[in-house]
């Protein structure tokens, strides 16, 4: 079964809000906050509730840039599909959870070397507002993208 999921990144004048994942598939790893699906959720409405149980801001007007999906552990058969916001605006003050903390970076220097591989095919797409759909194919171990296709939408 696919799992369905969301990955959301603020946005605030040249810095990315992301979190340290302390559970889960990213654990260990800095990623945008984001999580899986409740019963009856559309996309958008599951990443403003994740952002915010996550993060403590409230986005304003998230910005659907299209889907990542994920092929996981040398196998050719889709395992997760990501839906990716992004928000410029939003209201509240960033806190930790029980995820794991929360901190900003800025954008030119993220810390590629402790997220997920394929972060760097992506992030500045979304940083320039543009919407596309990212298939990522790992290796075995999940720690290289052994292919990736990025198609970009209107």
């Amino acid at each position: 079964m696919v799992t369905r999921a969301t990955l959301c990144h603020i946005i605030s004048n040249d810095s990315l809000l992301l979190k340290m994942a302390n559970r889960g598939i990213s654990k260990g790893k800095w990623n945008g906050p984001g999580g899986k699906f409740e019963k009856g959720e559309t996309p958008k409405q599951c990443a403003v509730r994740e952002t915010l149980e996550e993060t403590g801001l409230l986005m304003k007007n998230p910005f659907y840039h299209g889907r990542l999906l994920f092929f996981m552990d040398g196998k050719r058969k889709l395992e997760i599909i990501g839906y990716l916001f992004s928000a410029r605006k939003f209201t509240g003050k960033i806190r930790p959870s029980e995820e794991g903390e929360v901190r900003w970076f800025k954008i030119g220097s993220l810390p590629y070397e402790r997220m997920w591989d394929d972060d760097k095919a992506w992030i500045n797409l979304m940083v320039a507002g543009k919407r596309f759909d990212a298939y990522f194919y790992y290796g075995k171990g999940n720690k290289k993208v052994k292919e990736c296709i990025i198609k970009m939408r209107k």
